[in-house]
């Protein structure tokens, strides 16, 4: 069994490549077929665990739409998923990374932007992990030239990730984009825990 502090079970069910086809095939109007791939980080990036993600259409998982670094940090009684993104200018040094580890040996801190106010507070549930984005309104996003706030959470176990996904209005906290119809249902469709390192 796990515990709310157990990095490296969670960086190892994190390790992954998640596909939601069943549910896009099972209602095409309200799912878009899309891919997240993590790739665990040497254990030195972040000195400890961590992730990189790149999220994309199934059509096109080379140009990926988000890309993200994760840092596990265990805190207290929980764990928190410190959040970072690749700075413009360097977005093309990443990637591609996520099928391609070896260009992990090029990523540098200084190339990365941290996003206050998005970091994920994640406990154990017993049967799987649960993050949901930090308390408040901070994680801002413009989209469609409109600002909103991320209302982010997942649920993952070992070979399925369900998230939550989406932007909502500051002022009225109505939903702007993103999961409209529920969650998104992902099986992990290839498994990169053995690349996660013992720390």
């Amino acid at each position: 069994m796990s515990h709310s502090t157990d990095a490296h079970t969670l960086a190892r069910w994190m390790a992954g490549e998640f596909s939601n086809e069943a549910q896009a095939l099972a209602n095409p109007p309200l799912w878009a077929h899309i891919k997240v791939c993590m790739r665990p980080l040497p254990n030195q990036f972040f000195d400890g665990y961590g992730l990189y993600l790149e999220q994309a259409y199934s059509s096109d998982t080379s140009a990926p739409y988000r890309l993200r670094l994760f840092h596990i940090k265990p805190v207290d009684d929980h764990m928190e998923l410190v959040h970072y993104k690749p700075k413009d200018d360097a977005k093309t040094k990443y990637m591609g990374a996520a099928r391609n580890p070896a260009m992990m040996q090029h990523f540098d801190m200084a190339d990365l932007d941290p996003m206050p106010g998005c970091d994920m507070i994640v406990t154990w549930s017993g049967a799987s992990f649960k993050g949901t984005v930090q308390a408040g309104k901070g994680c801002r996003v413009v989209r469609y030239n409109k600002e909103s706030y991320l209302d982010n959470s997942f649920e993952i176990t070992d070979n399925a990730l369900i998230s939550i996904d989406r932007g909502r209005d500051p002022v009225t906290d109505k939903i702007l984009w993103g999961s409209l119809a529920g969650a998104f249902e992902f099986e992990k469709i290839n498994n990169f825990s053995g690349e996660v390192q013992p720390h």
